[in-house]
Parts: structure tokens; sequence; C-alpha cells
């Protein structure tokens, strides 16, 4: 059985599609991370993948991640106020600071519902300090619970 390849940013790359990178106009590929699809662009490394796959994918990564001594990244705001085209519908998207750890700008179609992530905004993201646990699982009245 082949061994499935994967490149420096842990994304399985498929073949492109006819979407268009928001961040540098190249054709968008097929991918996946961990089984959960996007798209990835080759050549400014970025992903777009649907909002609801984003936290389950973060929550996964999460659990591989090895600890680091690393201090937290400030935000750069030199991408803030940019101005994106959804790959998906043409729509503009939106760009705001992501309210969870790595500081980092991040853009969303709410239309499509989905996320555009810069190089290594995932990483960041993932590597950040967890500083509140993460609430994944709906407990029996419908609210979150916490998971260990």
């Amino acid at each position: 059985m082949a061994e499935i390849q994967v490149n420096e940013d842990e994304v399985q790359v498929g073949a492109e599609t006819a979407s268009v990178c928001p961040a540098c106009q190249a054709l968008l590929s097929d991918g996946t991370i961990q089984g959960k699809s996007v798209l990835y662009c080759t050549k400014c490394r970025g992903l777009l993948l649907p909002i609801a796959n984003f936290l389950p994918l973060v929550e996964f990564l999460r659990t591989l991640r090895r600890p680091t001594g690393s201090d937290i990244q400030p935000r750069d705001n030199s991408d803030a106020d940019r101005h994106f085209t959804c790959p998906q519908c043409g729509k503009s998207m939106t760009g705001h600071p992501y309210g969870g750890p790595g500081n980092v700008n991040i853009d969303t179609c709410e239309s499509c519902s989905v996320i555009w992530l810069d190089r290594n905004e995932l990483q960041r993201i993932v590597m950040a300090p967890d500083h509140y646990p993460v609430y994944s699982r709906y407990d029996s009245g419908g609210g979150l619970r916490r998971t260990n």
C-alpha cells in the first residue's frame, strides 16, 4: 500500500481546481489535512476550509502537538485592512482578528461558511498556549462541556 504524501504544511495536496486564491490569484488545489477537506494554494500556502471543519481540525491537531517553549507571537496587523473575494461565491470576505489563540487575522465568507488562513496561521493557532479549556462536546442539556 502506498504511503500518503503530505507537504510541509501537513496538507495532502490533490488536483488543481478552478477556484482562485484570494491572496495571490493562483489556482487552488484540493487537499486534506487529517481527513478534513481544504482548498490549498501551492504558491502562497494559504488554506480555505469550511468553518464547520475548522475547530474540529484545530482540536485534533492540538492533541498531536508537542510542547514548545515558544513565546506568544504578536499579531501582525499588516493584513488587517485587505479585502478578499471569496473563491467559492465571489462575494467579499470579512477580515477580522481571530478570537482564539494565535494572534492571527482571518478572513471569512459568511455566505459560504468558509475561512481563509494565510501561511502558518493554522500552525500558530494550534501551537498557541491553551488559556481556556476546549469545549467541543455538548452535554445532555444542549450546553457545552469541557473535554479533557
